[in-house]
């Protein structure tokens, strides 16, 4: 898969303007950074950069052009203006393709289907791993599959996409656990009120009649 890309401008291109009056007008202002360089004062297209973001989520190396100069990075930071859903500023960091990244991934969880059935419920435990590569062996996707829940008790970051890569070291204990498979008991019991109160969910080990431990 090609490496998406963001354009940026340098704020000298855009002259006369303020940063609120650019960022009116749909250039989000940001600060390209790296240990090799100078920081960089730039703009981005609002509507280009939300088009990214919605394509590729943030935790994914993309190539910045600025001004014809192409080299890879990754956003590290974006601030909002929550109440307006707007875009305030923009953090990238540049890329040095010999020196390792550490980042945080976001956890997707695949075939939740296979397990989720009747009153057993997926409960997570943990939705982001750490992880620490040379750029060019960031996944595009860290993932895990629900579905080895049929045969094991939990899921951990042992069982992670990335786990056997050996240029991703996953910054965190390979037992810790992801999710695992709980039962919900439906059965009401009547207080001594009259109100009926549900049960709280309970891990599942086995099978779902087994006991609990």
């Amino acid at each position: 898969m090609a490496t998406p890309v963001l354009t940026l401008v340098t704020r000298d291109k855009i002259q006369g303007m303020t940063v609120k009056a650019a960022r009116k007008a749909g250039n989000i202002p940001g600060v390209v950074y790296s240990k090799s360089m100078e920081p960089k004062s730039v703009y981005a297209d609002e509507r280009e950069l939300r088009r990214l973001i919605a394509e590729f989520g943030t935790n994914r190396k993309i190539t910045l052009n600025i001004g014809g100069e192409k080299s890879f990075g990754i956003i590290k930071e974006i601030q909002k203006e929550n109440m307006k859903n707007q875009f305030i500023h923009l953090d990238l960091q540049a890329l040095d393709e010999n020196e390792k990244l550490k980042m945080t991934f976001n956890i997707t969880v695949l075939n939740r289907d296979a397990v989720e059935r009747g009153d057993h419920v997926l409960q997570i435990q943990a939705n982001e791993v750490d992880l620490q590569m040379f750029p060019r062996h960031m996944p595009e996707h860290v993932e895990v599959d629900a579905a080895l829940l049929q045969d094991q008790d939990n899921i951990t970051f042992a069982d992670l996409n990335v786990a056997s890569d050996e240029n991703i070291e996953i910054l965190g204990e390979m037992e810790t656990v992801i999710g695992t498979l709980v039962y919900i008991q439906q059965a009401a019991e009547e207080t001594e009120e009259g109100e009926e109160v549900d049960a709280a969910a309970v891990p599942v080990v086995g099978e779902a009649d087994s006991d609990e431990e």
